[in-house]
């Protein structure tokens, strides 16, 4: 069945007239908001915008609640709206080019190598974004009250501080803790209460889910989200996902927002001998952290 639909793909890449058809089914595939939910609706607030919709968040004020006094005339709250921030967009950016000699001789591979392939590196673009952005906003130069350096491995004292702070700073409290896998996994230490440092009573439920699943589960009441690592290429193996912090953090710290449909670009360069194709697939993103107390730093871990 696989060799069929292979053989079918290579047909269809051959053909020149049917190659639009491909375009298409790469970029449907590849749709930025879809793979970004995957990842960063755990942590943020996605919003898939089109042209027209406004890039400003603003905040509501004025209403207030008055205690009633039979027969009398009571004040009214003038509403007013405050422009809070606004989204600075940027692009994301995915081509692929191939010489039409191997494309005709079906060389490019499947489709699903090929799309595969830009939804990986798109998916990885938005991932690291988005962690990048939240591991670097506190250090413990610019704000101690929001970073503890371990200076080793994940602890249940230090984790749960942080979680305390969250849950007493963020309306709704802690959201995800989410770090490398490497990074969260010293938690079932504790979090499966294999032992917490003070006793070795058991979860068996805990235990189960991570032997059984690989799946981390909750501590403390906030689920943990463990980000598998990424590299830049094999060659350079170059880890792209931090290994020395875990965040804690809370609700609405933020937003993650994409605009407009992707875009795409199907040509052939007849300029060269043989000719190159082309396909590029784009789209404009904008990341918002606008309640950053809600974001809280467990750093220098090993």
């Amino acid at each position: 069945m696989t060799q069929n639909l292979n053989d079918e793909i290579a047909a269809l890449i051959k053909d020149k007239d049917q190659r639009d058809a491909l375009a298409a089914l790469i970029v449907e595939y590849v749709q930025p908001t879809h793979l970004a939910n995957e990842f960063v609706g755990q942590i943020l607030s996605t919003r898939a915008l089109k042209p027209g919709d406004a890039l400003v968040k603003k905040v509501r004020k004025g209403i207030k609640v008055r205690t009633l006094v039979p027969g009398s005339i009571h004040l009214a709250s003038e509403v007013t709206v405050q422009d809070r921030v606004n989204h600075i967009l940027d692009g994301a950016d995915v081509k692929v080019t191939y010489n039409e000699w191997d494309l005709d001789n079906g060389d490019i591979g499947t489709v699903q190598s090929l799309r595969a392939e830009m939804a990986a590196k798109l998916r990885d673009f938005y991932v690291n974004k988005v962690f990048s952005a939240l591991t670097s906003v506190w250090t413990a130069v610019n704000t101690p009250s929001n970073y503890t350096s371990v200076g080793g491995t994940v602890t249940a004292t230090a984790l749960e501080n942080a979680i305390n702070y969250i849950n007493q700073t963020v309306p709704g409290g802690a959201k995800v803790i989410v770090g490398s896998r490497a990074a969260v996994t010293p938690i079932t230490k504790f979090g499966a209460f294999w032992t917490d440092g003070t006793n070795v009573a058991g979860s068996q439920t805990a235990i189960d889910e991570i032997r059984n699943s690989g799946k981390l589960g909750k501590y403390y009441g906030v689920p943990i989200l463990a980000v598998d690592q990424k590299w830049d290429n094999p060659a350079d193996h170059n880890a792209l996902i931090p290994t020395d912090k875990i965040l804690v953090v809370g609700q609405n710290v933020g937003e993650f927002i994409t605009f407009g449909d992707v875009r795409e670009k199907q040509w052939v360069d007849m300029a060269v001998t043989p000719p190159q194709w082309n396909l590029e697939i784009y789209q404009q993103f904008g990341l918002i952290l606008d309640s950053v107390d809600g974001i809280f730093v467990l750093g220098e871990l090993a």
